[in-house]
């Protein structure tokens, strides 16, 4: 039933995302997930590239980076008008920084969270007996979750600050009219400043631009990085990949995006915070972008 209504929804708010997006189940902003999308398809298998076009041509689209940020948009627009905000929490997993790791029961005890949701979403987009439309939606679901998952402040929180939404920063002077915080700094702040990626009305892109980033990221990627970033992924194992995937972010969450922080209430951040966390937020969008690619490659090239 889920999936039906979430299918009924998507003709509606694919293109554009909604003017009343909140900051809280953001991850990468438009470009990051455009080129984490951008980065996997370039890396699918021949068939999976087949199913993946079969599958966005039921919506007249033809790549994954028209797709990646579609969750975004039916959970942030009312139930009343056709969205589905119940899906938010589909987009994080909180899981406190005084804690090393993740657990299900204590961070995701009913399933709502991206943990349990993106190997979820794997098995219907494996099952070659679900209905098309039932697979193109969880395609985009694991299209935008992967993403979601590699973005260190979606796998952490820092007493009940909802992953760095309530840590009000400003970055190299500019406060954003006092709305800037930690959370949309890393989501998209840091990688928008650095390399110039201009988000225009209704969070519309270049998706030329964001080729341009993904081919440049994508360059960057050695085989060996490749093979060592997927070794443990197969049909069997995606969960216990996800989970693993998830304590990293976590982990970066607490030693660099809290840790890199200045002391002191006020967080006047700039090149310091920017030569150390720019780092970790490109090989972020790597390796989400090679997962992403590993696990649609193992839903949809199996026999």
């Amino acid at each position: 039933m889920m999936r039906r209504s979430l299918y009924a929804v998507s003709a509606v708010f694919t293109v554009v995302l909604a003017t009343s997006l909140s900051e809280r189940a953001l991850a990468w902003g438009p470009y990051g997930h455009a080129i984490v999308a951008d980065i996997a398809q370039s890396r699918l298998t021949p068939q999976a590239t087949g199913e993946v076009t079969h599958l966005l041509a039921l919506e007249n689209h033809q790549t994954l980076d028209q797709v990646a940020s579609w969750p975004d948009t039916i959970g942030h627009v009312p139930s009343d008008k056709g969205g589905l905000p119940q899906t938010l929490p589909w987009h994080y997993v909180d899981t406190d920084t005084k804690f090393s790791t993740y657990e299900k029961m204590r961070d995701c005890g009913n399933d709502l969270c991206v943990t349990e949701k993106l190997p979820e979403m794997e098995k219907v987009l494996a099952d070659p007996k679900a209905a098309p439309a039932d697979r193109l939606v969880a395609l985009k679901w694991i299209v935008h979750l992967a993403g979601d998952l590699h973005q260190p402040l979606h796998a952490a929180e820092r007493d009940h600050d909802l992953g760095g939404n309530k840590v009000k920063v400003s970055y190299f002077g500019q406060d954003r009219n006092g709305h800037e915080n930690l959370h949309s700094l890393w989501d998209e702040g840091i990688m928008n400043h650095e390399r110039h990626l201009v988000v225009g009305p209704h969070y519309s892109i270049d998706f030329a631009r964001a080729r341009e980033e993904a081919d440049r990221l994508n360059a960057g990627i050695t085989p060996g990085q490749a093979a060592f970033w997927t070794d443990d992924l197969s049909i069997g194992t995606v969960h216990d990949s996800v989970v693993k995937w998830t304590d990293e972010s976590h982990a970066l969450a607490r030693g660099v995006a809290y840790g890199a922080l200045p002391e002191g209430r006020k967080k006047d951040l700039g090149e310091a915070y920017t030569a150390t966390t720019l780092p970790v937020i490109e090989t972020r969008l790597q390796q989400a972008g090679v997962r992403l690619a590993a696990l649609l490659n193992t839903a949809l090239s199996t026999p």
